[in-house]
């Protein structure tokens, strides 16, 4: 080994230190990587989201459409409602009240067709008369509201579908038949009262007042 001869470099005074030492770095390096770790988990899932969000709402529109409840299936409308008529029918007293009837139809015989059904229904009739009027509906009119249940009772059994209030008719109920109803009769009937004009069937009951009973047959 050479050796060279000692200069100023060599003669150094002396400062106490021994020696220096770094300061280790790994453990800063691997936090700095663990913060990257998650910062790219993070960015990752954040990416992924935004896909499945795009996707899902450019994919299949008509999938997202909530779709009309289906419509629950009901019985016959032509028997239900019958059903119900019958039971709004009320229960009455027949014999509380008096019953007249007047044909307005310009059907002959009608009225006694009519007034015959009332009877063998159980109520009492007071007159069957025949009667001027341009209606064309026939109507059950009661002279006293406490009557009204007995009227719609007396309507249901005629066929007749309008009931009134009304004090121009001295009976307690008053039926009007005007031409909806005078051909067929009322129900139960097997004829109308044009068939059962030519078999004497539309004579008025004996002792049936009113005026008009005179001439056409009620």
């Amino acid at each position: 080994m050479a050796s060279y001869p000692e200069d100023e470099f060599d003669r150094l005074p002396p400062t106490g230190r021994r020696g220096a030492h770094r300061k280790e770095t790994g453990g800063g390096m691997r936090g700095a990587y663990v913060v990257i770790a998650v910062i790219a988990v993070v960015a990752v899932l954040l990416v992924i989201g935004v896909f499945n969000i795009i996707r899902s709402s450019f994919s299949g529109p008509e999938e997202q459409v909530a779709q009309p409840p289906a419509a629950e299936e009901t019985e016959s409308p032509g028997e239900e409602p019958a059903e119900e008529t019958e039971e709004a029918v009320p229960e009455v007293d027949k014999t509380e009240v008096s019953v007249a009837i007047y044909n307005g139809s310009g059907v002959n015989g009608a009225g006694a067709e009519y007034s015959e059904a009332v009877e063998s229904n159980g109520w009492t009739l007071a007159e069957t008369t025949t009667y001027a009027t341009p209606d064309t509906t026939s109507t059950v009119f009661y002279a006293d509201p406490a009557h009204e249940d007995h009227a719609t009772a007396l309507a249901a059994e005629l066929g007749i579908e309008q009931v009134e209030e009304s004090a121009e008719f001295t009976s307690d109920l008053t039926a009007v038949i005007t031409s909806d109803i005078a051909e067929q009769g009322p129900p139960g009937s097997e004829g109308g009262a044009a068939e059962s004009e030519g078999e004497g069937a539309a004579v008025p009951d004996e002792g049936a007042g009113g005026e008009g009973a005179e001439g056409a047959q009620p």
